[in-house]
């Protein structure tokens, strides 16, 4: 049999100030036809469809009609819900979409329940595990050592959780063959700049070994393609290009499955969306159309490295690189700011403000001239405020 992997749509995103629905329209019309002329029996959406819990109607219609095309090809379609969905507007109606070969679940509804699928070289179990936040989980969940329920909640972890979903449905595997189908970050996957942690400090991590039993995993939230230990266990990442990190190729992924599990995998580029570019230099040699050629045509990030003042850089770029979201001053030669070290605002004296406004956009500390004209300008809005 043959399944298709994708995941992370985030439909009704934008790039900067740019819509990009149109270009998310292109990318399932594309992918229908692929899902179509491959012959894919199952297709795997792993969460995230949309880019907020309250999606706009323009990603909702587009959503709709999409699974109404996968389904005319006969394939049988799953998805779930991402950390960016509202796993209750995602799948209020999944039982009896079930019936029609469409299995859409969100949240904690529907976790430990296998959907066995006769697929004509024979029957798949399909384990669907969304998006599982810790802090909304039903008391059965977390750490089932700790006997006290306030104490359970505390502790409870994106391991914990997904743990004990995956172990509900561990004595129900009745297929040689399976998929986990899941929305997670699992240990060891390489992020880009356009997600959304999970949680702070790296707690929101999972232990592949949570997916050791099953045949192939469908991994959704990390918008980088990759392999987690095994080809087997596998983001298939986002579309298109989110962020300025995301310069590599997307692609969704085929898994060529065997009557005993054994899988074939093959990642399909997707030739659809705008590439995104970063770019760096003086802003004479930026506005050289000869200088990032091909860069014309892409969503564009300049960092300026000019020493002297910049007056409006974007408007002025924007005849060479009409798709520019961002432009950032980064003088040659200046001193690094440690964005890390600079301490709340209310405890900076003004004159200190001042002098890191003045080294960031500048790159420099300002000599004993500026320093006194600095010092002057914050004297006289003192004096204006009393």
């Amino acid at each position: 049999m043959k399944i298709i992997h994708t995941s992370d749509w985030h439909l009704g995103r934008s790039f900067g100030a740019v819509s990009l629905h149109q270009d998310q329209s292109h990318f399932c019309e594309w992918f229908v036809n692929l899902v179509d002329e491959s012959g894919i029996d199952l297709v795997v959406i792993a969460g995230d469809i949309y880019d907020r819990s309250i999606a706009p109607v323009e990603a909702i219609e587009l959503f709709r009609k999409t699974i109404r095309d996968l389904r005319e090809t006969g394939a049988v379609i799953t998805v779930i819900s991402g950390n960016h969905d509202g796993p209750d507007r995602l799948s209020p109606y999944d039982d009896l979409l079930d019936l029609s070969g469409v299995y859409i679940r969100g949240g904690y509804e529907g976790v430990g329940r296998v959907v066995t699928h006769a697929f004509d070289d024979g029957p798949l179990d399909i384990v669907l595990l969304p998006f599982l936040d810790p802090q909304s989980a039903p008391d059965g969940f977390g750490d089932q050592e700790v006997s006290d329920p306030s104490e359970r909640r505390r502790r409870r972890t994106h391991h914990s959780v997904l743990a004990d979903g995956i172990g509900v449905v561990a004595g129900q595997l009745t297929s040689p063959r399976s998929i986990a189908i899941a929305h997670a970050f699992v240990s060891g996957g390489s992020v880009s700049d356009s997600e959304r942690a999970l949680e702070v400090g790296g707690t929101g991590a999972v232990e592949a070994s949570l997916f050791d039993q099953f045949s192939y995993s469908a991994l959704g939230h990390l918008h980088r393609p990759q392999e987690i230990t095994r080809p087997t266990l596998r983001y298939s990442g986002t579309p298109l290009a989110y962020s300025f990190s995301e310069e590599h190729a997307k692609s969704v992924t085929m898994v060529e499955m065997s009557a005993d599990g054994k899988c074939d995998i093959e990642t399909i580029e997707v030739p659809i969306g705008r590439a995104v570019k970063t770019i760096t230099g003086p802003i004479d040699t930026l506005l050289d159309p000869v200088s990032n050629a091909d860069a014309h045509d892409c969503f564009v990030r300049a960092i300026i490295t000019d020493r002297e003042t910049v007056i409006e850089p974007k408007a002025r770029l924007e005849a060479v690189y009409p798709f520019i979201t961002e432009v950032r001053l980064s003088p040659a030669g200046g001193v690094e700011l440690d964005l890390q070290a600079i301490p709340e605002i209310a405890d900076v004296d003004p004159i200190d403000a001042v002098r890191m406004f003045w080294l960031e956009v500048e790159g420099s500390v300002p000599d004993n001239d500026t320093e006194k004209l600095l010092k002057s300008a914050v004297e006289f809005a003192q004096r204006g405020e009393k």
